[in-house]
């Protein structure tokens, strides 16, 4: 029990926006955007004509053409937006998504996260799931991502993710790297075994990805 209440903690911080400030403006700017079928439309058509910058990586529909690459189909928009308000910012680090992000304006961050949050993530690999998954899942990943791996608003969806990617980013956050050392994650996988990783991936990639 008290591992789950240190957990919803870290959720909490999880969601916590990083630069408070204009990432809550960016989020206001979506919302209203969400809000309006007109603006949604043109968005979702604008964020289509812009992912071509990300199809080489993460396939023209947000479903990566690369194992080890995260697919961004059916991501929450929140949580792409966050990401590229921290990859602007340095806090996140990739010189790729890096430099990518600060050339994007703030309606292009926008319409990104709407158009590859409305497309649909396609079930890859056949992997079934294991009791140790599953418990690890349940102790260490349910209180932020939900039962079916959903996630919620700016925190991620994990339903739908590669195996290969899944193993590359949990070990990253076990290992303290420093592209993802800031992370609360960090912490979490500081209590999770090596042995348990791919245990824990393998759940997780068997969720199912047309939640």
């Amino acid at each position: 029990m008290k591992l789950f209440w240190s957990l919803l903690l870290i959720c909490a911080s999880l969601s916590f926006p990083v630069l408070a400030n204009q990432y809550d403006v960016l989020l206001t700017q979506m919302q209203q955007v969400k809000t309006n079928p007109l603006a949604l439309e043109k968005a979702l058509k604008l964020g289509q004509e812009r992912s071509m910058l990300c199809g080489y990586c993460h396939g023209k529909d947000g479903n990566s053409v690369k194992n080890y690459i995260p697919n961004l189909a059916q991501q929450n928009a929140e949580y792409l937006l966050k990401q590229f308000e921290m990859f602007s910012s340095g806090e996140r680090k990739s010189y790729v998504m890096q430099q990518l992000s600060r050339s994007l304006s703030a309606a292009e961050k926008i319409n990104l996260s709407l158009y590859y949050s409305s497309m649909q993530v396609a079930a890859s690999e056949e992997i079934s799931g294991s009791t140790i998954g599953h418990d690890k899942y349940q102790g260490f990943c349910f209180a932020c991502h939900g039962e079916k791996g959903l996630g919620n608003k700016d925190l991620p969806r994990l339903a739908g993710q590669k195996k290969e990617f899944l193993v590359k980013t949990l070990t990253a956050f076990k290992e303290g790297k420093k592209s993802r050392s800031t992370s609360p994650m960090v912490k979490i996988m500081g209590a999770v075994k090596d042995s348990d990783i791919e245990p824990l991936a393998d759940y997780i990639a068997s969720m199912k990805a047309d939640n």
